[in-house]
C-alpha cells in the first residue's frame, strides 16, 4: 500500500513539475525589424523613415514642426522674398505714383519701399497667426520635374489654397487672401498719407501679382530641374 501511495505522489511531482515547464514563459524573441533598425546608421534610419513619406510635388513631403513654420514665417516676411516683392511694388508705386504725397524722386522711392516692408510684416504676422491657428501649411513647394503648365498652376493655387495633415492634401482657405489684403489696408490706413482702407484694398492689386510672380521665379528660376525628369 505505501510503495502505491509512493508511486502516486512521484507520478504527481513528475506531472507538476511537467506542467510548471510547459506554462513557464520563454525568452521573448527579438523582433527581425527591431535588429535590423539598430544595426541602421543615422542616415540610413532617415532615408528608411524618408522612404515612407507622402509625395507631393513629386517629392517627400514631410509635415512642417512649428519650429519650421516659425523659420518659414521669418523668412517669407523678413528675408529677401519680403525685400524682392517690396522692391517689386515699390518700383509699381514710382512708375505710376501712387501715393502721390511722396512724389517720384529717390525719397518718395524709399518710403514707398519702407511702406511695402512694414505691409509685407503685417501680412506675414497675420499669415502665421492663421496657419498656427488653423493647423495649415503655408510654405511653398515648387513642383519638381513638372511640365509649364503644372508649374503655373501650382504657383496660382498657392494664393487660395493650402496643405494639411501628414500627406500634405490641399484644401481650399482664406488664409492666403486675407493676410495679404490685411497688410496694405492698415498701411493705408495708419501711415500712407491722404489714404483710407479702400485705397488699401486698391493697393493690394500689387501684392498677388507680387507672391504669384515670386513662386514662378521659384518654379523656373531657383527649381532647375523641370527639364530633367519631364512628367509622362
Amino acid at each position: 500500500m505505501s510503495l502505491r501511495y509512493l508511486g502516486i505522489g512521484l507520478l504527481t511531482c513528475l506531472l507538476a513539475a511537467s506542467a510548471a515547464a510547459q506554462t513557464a514563459p520563454p525568452d521573448a524573441p527579438q523582433p527581425q525589424a527591431n535588429r535590423q533598425s539598430l544595426q541602421l546608421t543615422p542616415a540610413e534610419r532617415e532615408a528608411e523613415r524618408i522612404k515612407h513619406l507622402a509625395i507631393v510635388n513629386y517629392r517627400p513631403y514631410d509635415k512642417p514642426t512649428h519650429k519650421d513654420q516659425f523659420i518659414d514665417y521669418l523668412n517669407d516676411s523678413y528675408g529677401l522674398p519680403a525685400f524682392g516683392r517690396s522692391t517689386t511694388r515699390a518700383l509699381y508705386g514710382e512708375f505710376f505714383n501712387t501715393g502721390t504725397a511722396w512724389g517720384t524722386d529717390f525719397p518718395g522711392y524709399m518710403q514707398r519701399f519702407g511702406s511695402a516692408l512694414a505691409a509685407n510684416a503685417i501680412s506675414g504676422n497675420v499669415r502665421f497667426g492663421m496657419e498656427t491657428l488653423f493647423h495649415e501649411d503655408m510654405r511653398y513647394i515648387p513642383c519638381h520635374g513638372c511640365r509649364v503648365m503644372h508649374k503655373i498652376d501650382n504657383a496660382l493655387l498657392a494664393e487660395i489654397t493650402a496643405r494639411h495633415d501628414v500627406d500634405g492634401h490641399r484644401f481650399f482657405t482664406l488664409t492666403p487672401v486675407v493676410s495679404d489684403l490685411s497688410g496694405p489696408i492698415i498701411a493705408n490706413t495708419v501711415w500712407v498719407p491722404n489714404s483710407d482702407p479702400i485705397n488699401g484694398l486698391i493697393a493690394a492689386r500689387t501684392v498677388f501679382p507680387a507672391r504669384i510672380g515670386a513662386h514662378l521665379f521659384q518654379e523656373f528660376v531657383l527649381e532647375r530641374r523641370h527639364h530633367d525628369k519631364p512628367e509622362n
